[in-house]
């Protein structure tokens, strides 16, 4: 008995070690290890994280301008890698928000506004928040827009605040829209910046045996592109418009 009992000992010990290990792993992300070769290592790492809104460098609280990247379902997070590492500057601060993609995106919404509530409390400094959210975080992000226009948007007229919506499933098929009693009708108006970048339909992988684009939004005040067909001579699909859609942000700036 003594024998056994020192031996589940010692491995709930190795499992409590390995559990603390791979936390200061996770909490120790930092976007600027990115090497152009590490994506797919650092988007495990990126996705192993739990749920709520995850700092992804050392703290600035000076910082004027937050990134908030939303991931879409099953996320391998090595989409992520380069879009934050190319917006990501010494005057900003980025997060990646971690949420429950097996729900229907129309429920915690009121979770990511608090999120950011939060963070506009403590960067005394912010100027501007961009979120980008891509496929099927654009629909949880789309379910939260009246809440962060009037918690937030209304609250501080001065801190601007820019909505991107990254090949986003905004209009869900029939089935899906049932299921969670998704609405189709939206305020045609908003303070924020709304920006719709959509992929050709017939080359993304997601969409492309959609019988509708479920790109398409109607906010009529969203600023609407579509992306080219390639990108640094690859297909421009599902995952890589958001490498895209950064370098764009990131020229504009």
């Amino acid at each position: 008995m003594k024998s056994y009992s020192s031996n589940l000992f010692g491995a709930q010990a190795l499992i409590f070690i390995l559990m603390i290990l791979s936390t200061l792993k996770i909490e120790a992300f930092d976007i600027d290890r990115f090497d152009q070769n590490n994506a797919f290592v650092l988007g495990k790492d990126l996705v192993a994280m739990q749920y709520g809104m995850q700092l992804l460098e050392a703290k600035n609280v000076s910082a004027d301008e937050l990134i908030i990247g939303i991931h879409g379902g099953n996320s391998e997070g090595y989409e992520w890698i380069y879009p934050f590492w190319q917006l990501n500057k010494e005057s900003n601060q980025v997060f990646f928000y971690r949420w429950n993609d097996k729900r229907c995106a129309n429920a915690n919404n009121v979770e990511l506004m608090n999120h950011i509530d939060s963070l506009i409390n403590n960067y005394s400094s912010v100027k501007r928040i961009k979120i980008l959210s891509h496929s099927y975080g654009g629909t949880h992000l789309l379910y939260s827009l009246d809440l962060i226009e009037e918690s937030i948007a209304n609250k501080n007229q001065n801190l601007k605040i820019e909505i991107h919506f990254i090949a986003s499933l905004l209009s869900p098929p029939l089935l899906l829209r049932l299921g969670c009693q998704f609405k189709t009708d939206f305020k045609n108006d908003y303070s924020m910046d709304i920006y719709n970048w959509k992929t050709i339909q017939e080359i993304d992988g997601a969409f492309r045996n959609y019988r509708k684009d479920p790109q398409e939004i109607s906010i009529s005040s969203a600023s609407q592109t579509r992306l080219p067909e390639t990108y640094n001579g690859r297909k421009l699909g599902h995952n890589w418009s958001i490498s895209w859609v950064a370098d764009q942000i990131s020229k504009s700036n």
